[in-house]
């Protein structure tokens, strides 16, 4: 896998609204840590930082951070963390780890399902996706941006499991092997667990508010 290079820059942190700032001027505030070095704040281009993720499956991957005024804080990094505005979506904060190339380290990688299934096509059953992501442990430079499974042999009540997710090269998997990626339910099933994933979304999108009111405080 080709690891991209993003380019950055120092950041001042100093006085009240720093982030606020650095986001009206079309830079996304950062902060790269871990390994061996202290934590640094970092900017980003925001339109750069964009295009990177609209050309990736996930938002979670491994760049070459280049920072231009501080050659010393460049490193292979790991994309760990990207915050969205709860409202308007666009990016309010991004979190780097440092990695080394020659270690291996855990990521989360979206699972993409492939054809329809049989109990779809021929019984009138619904796909229920229930697991989007699964964990793996694997080197920087073996990470897939996504990892594709076909469902079209599944007829109603059939199902995959993590235990059946095949991955590539030496990754291993983290995630429960017992849990489920995807099954195929009689519609009034489905219409339940789907009521469910919209209780779940709505108490994500409060907390991502609260979230938000915090940090803003924090720099007032």
């Amino acid at each position: 896998m080709e690891i991209p290079t993003l380019k950055a820059n120092s950041r001042s942190t100093d006085g009240k609204g720093a982030a606020r700032r650095t986001r009206a001027a079309g830079k996304v505030p950062a902060v790269l840590y871990g390994g061996t070095g202290e934590p640094v704040s970092i900017q980003l281009d925001y339109g750069e930082f964009e295009s990177l993720l609209q050309h990736h499956a996930g938002e979670q991957m491994v760049v070459n951070l280049n920072v231009e005024d501080k050659s010393d804080w460049s490193s292979p990094a790991f994309l760990k963390v990207v915050q969205h505005h709860p409202l308007r979506g666009d990016v309010q904060h991004v979190d780097f780890i440092r990695i080394r190339l020659d270690e291996k380290i855990v990521v989360s990688v979206p699972l993409t399902l492939t054809g329809r299934p049989k109990g779809v096509v021929d019984e009138g059953g619904v796909l229920d996706h229930q697991l989007r992501e699964i964990e793996l442990e694997c080197l920087a430079t073996e990470i897939p941006e996504e990892i594709t499974i076909d469902v079209s042999h599944l007829d109603i009540g059939d199902s995959i499991h993590v235990s059946d997710v095949k991955v590539p090269g030496s990754a291993e998997i983290i995630t429960d092997t017992d849990r489920a990626v995807a099954a195929v339910h009689m519609p009034r099933v489905i219409k339940s667990l789907e009521e469910e994933e919209a209780e779940l979304a709505e108490a994500e999108a409060e907390a991502e508010a609260e979230a938000e009111e915090a940090e803003e405080s924090e720099e007032d």
